[in-house]
Parts: C-alpha cells; sequence; structure tokens
C-alpha cells in the first residue's frame, strides 16, 4: 500500500481528488497540508487517522512517503513538484503543471534525476463524452482529422475556496488594484487568465484527436468585458499542422456555460455539444446523450479514479511511462507560445 499526502484542500481535492481516493486498494493518503489551520479543522473528518500541517516542509520532514497528490494553485505547483522529486517521491499535479518554461526544465531535471513519476491530472480525457469522441476518431470512423473546433463559454472564472474556507464567487478587484480573493485572477498565481485556466485541457484533448504535433500557434487574448481584471477573460487560439487545423475559443465573458467541438474528418463529422455527442457522414447518423454535461464542472471523482490508476499503473510500471509528462510539457510549450504569440500581434509561431 503506498502512502501518501494531499497538498491542498480547495474544491478540486474535497470535491475529486479525496473521493477518488477513496476505496484504492494501492495507495491511502494518510496526510495532507492547507495553509489555513481553519480550513484543516473543517476538512478533518473527510480523512479520519490522517495527520494534518499546515506546511509542506513539515509535512515532509514528519511523514515517510510514496507520493505527494498537489491541489494547490497553479504558481505553486513547481516548487512543490520539485522538492518532493528531490526527496524520492512521485508526483500527482493538478494541472497546470508549470507556468513557464523555466519552471518546465526545473521539475523535468528533478524528474529524471530522481527516477521519479511526474503526473499532470488531465482528467477531461475521461469524461464519458470525449472518451467516446476519441474511440471513434481512432476507430476510423470520421477518416483522418482536418480541422478541429473547440469551444467554452463560462460567465466568469470557477468559484474559490475563500480565506475562511468557504467557496466564494468572484469578486470585482478593488479599485487600488488589489489581488482578488479569488486566485484564478492573480497573474502571479494562475499564469494568466482563461488561456491557462481552461486552455490547458483544450490542449491535451486536441492533441489526442490530432494525433500529431503541430507546426505553427497563433492567439489573441482579450478583456472583453473585464477591462479592470489583470487577466484576459477570452482567448483564440489557433493551431495548424500539416494535416489540421485547430481553432480554440475560451471566454469568461459569455451569457451562457457550454461547452462543444466539432471535429471534420474525410469520412464524416463529429458534433460534441456539452452532453450529445452526434455521428454524420456517409449518408448515416448516429446520437448519444451522456448524464452529465461537460460544463457541468470536471470536479468528478470518476473520472479523477481513472487518472488515479495510470498514476499507480505509472509506477508499478505496468503503464507506458512518460506519455503524460510528455503531454504536459507540450501543453506547457504551446501556452507559453500562445502568450508570445499575443504579444506579437496574433503572429504565427513554430514550435
Amino acid at each position: 500500500m503506498l502512502k501518501g499526502a494531499i497538498i491542498g484542500l480547495g474544491n478540486v481535492a474535497i470535491n475529486g481528488h479525496l473521493p477518488g481516493w477513496e476505496g484504492c486498494g494501492q495507495a491511502k493518503v494518510v496526510a495532507a497540508v492547507d495553509a489555513l489551520e481553519s480550513r484543516l479543522a473543517q476538512e478533518r473528518w473527510r480523512l479520519p487517522g490522517a495527520r494534518f500541517y499546515t506546511g509542506v516542509s513539515a509535512m515532509l520532514a514528519a511523514e515517510a512517503l510514496d507520493f505527494l497528490d498537489v491541489c494547490t494553485p497553479p504558481g505553486t505547483h513547481a516548487s512543490i513538484s520539485q522538492m518532493a522529486l528531490r526527496r524520492g517521491l512521485h508526483v500527482l499535479c493538478e494541472k497546470p503543471l508549470v507556468l513557464s518554461p523555466g519552471e518546465l526544465q526545473l521539475v523535468r531535471s528533478a524528474q529524471v534525476e530522481s527516477g521519479r513519476v511526474l503526473y499532470t491530472v488531465h482528467n477531461w480525457l475521461y469524461a464519458p463524452i470525449i472518451s467516446k469522441t476519441t474511440a471513434l476518431i481512432r476507430e476510423g470512423t470520421i477518416g483522418i482529422v482536418r480541422r478541429i473546433r473547440w469551444q467554452v463559454l463560462r460567465r466568469e472564472p470557477s468559484v474559490a475556496v475563500g480565506p475562511q474556507g468557504s467557496a466564494e464567487a468572484c469578486p470585482e478587484l478593488s479599485r487600488e488594484g488589489a489581488i482578488p480573493a479569488n486566485w484564478r485572477l492573480d497573474p502571479a498565481m494562475a499564469g494568466g487568465g482563461i488561456l491557462l485556466d481552461h486552455g490547458w485541457h483544450a490542449l491535451y484533448i486536441v492533441l489526442s484527436w490530432l494525433c500529431q504535433t503541430p507546426g505553427t500557434i497563433s492567439a489573441v487574448l482579450e478583456k472583453r468585458t473585464h477591462p479592470e481584471w489583470p487577466v484576459e477573460d477570452t482567448a483564440t487560439v489557433r493551431l495548424n499542422s500539416s494535416e489540421a487545423t485547430v481553432e480554440i475559443f475560451l471566454t469568461w465573458a459569455s451569457s451562457l456555460r457550454n461547452n462543444s467541438a466539432v471535429i471534420e474528418g474525410t469520412l464524416g463529422t463529429i458534433h460534441v455539444d456539452d452532453d450529445t455527442l452526434r455521428l454524420t457522414g456517409a449518408g448515416a447518423e448516429q446520437c448519444w446523450t451522456f448524464e452529465q454535461p461537460l460544463s457541468q464542472g470536471s470536479h468528478h471523482p470518476d473520472w479523477f479514479s481513472r487518472v488515479r490508476d495510470d498514476f499507480l499503473g505509472e509506477i508499478s510500471g505496468e503503464a507506458q511511462q512518460g506519455k503524460n509528462l510528455a503531454e504536459a510539457s507540450l501543453c506547457a510549450q504551446l501556452l507559453h507560445l500562445a502568450k508570445e504569440s499575443h504579444g506579437q500581434g496574433g503572429k504565427a509561431l513554430a514550435l
């Protein structure tokens, strides 16, 4: 039985990770860390028998562990992952794995030196509607993929756990420009706005459908309805490969909440509209409806459980080594280039 600690008891940990670890026959969470003692006290009942800490260093000094499950805001991912790897621990980390190429180099170097697994939570791959779409593409149902359009519409950023442990909606910035309570609007902690928050999910999904590395990327970032925010509320990204194009549109400035995608191939087209998947082509049409829409959220413990099993499989040697880290590294590179492209007026940049 592998022993692990969970770092950060925010919404993703409480609603996704902790339920996903329950009943696991290969690993157990024996410790938890959160900066706020009030939050530790509030969530203690979820981990009976576990030990609780307000600092990662103190926890690592006191516990004999095999892995960390990192659920903190993105600005802390690189430092915590590097610390854990250097201590010989495997690391499962929420997305985005890192915020810059420099951070990526540091954690990859630590991973190589340690020989341990560094794994990013790419849980949307296991949403039932995404899994079905991927299966149809890989079965050759629509032929060679030529064009992908991915769209995420939101009214605002996801809620964050507030200072007293309650979930708070994203507040407006003060006139003095103070950092908001929601870390998703803090550039230092989030690395950007919706591009980093939803763009990471979009990239690892469309790359799995594209099955090849894009040659160029371009992006335009906007503040459509929130000019007072220090981060963008809208992002438009375009990828080009030798055989296909990808268009990604992400916004926190919509009046609707919806996820959709269109995948066009040489033999047919797949339409994904939140909870409905429709396949057209060759004179036939098929339709599937799923229990939960994609836009409902991403905390699903069942999605996380699949990620957990893949992480543990890589530790045991039963799963393909390094595939997830390669995916995460490409996502980090692409998002960095997307920001560079925006800074150059949306110019297409080569990988």
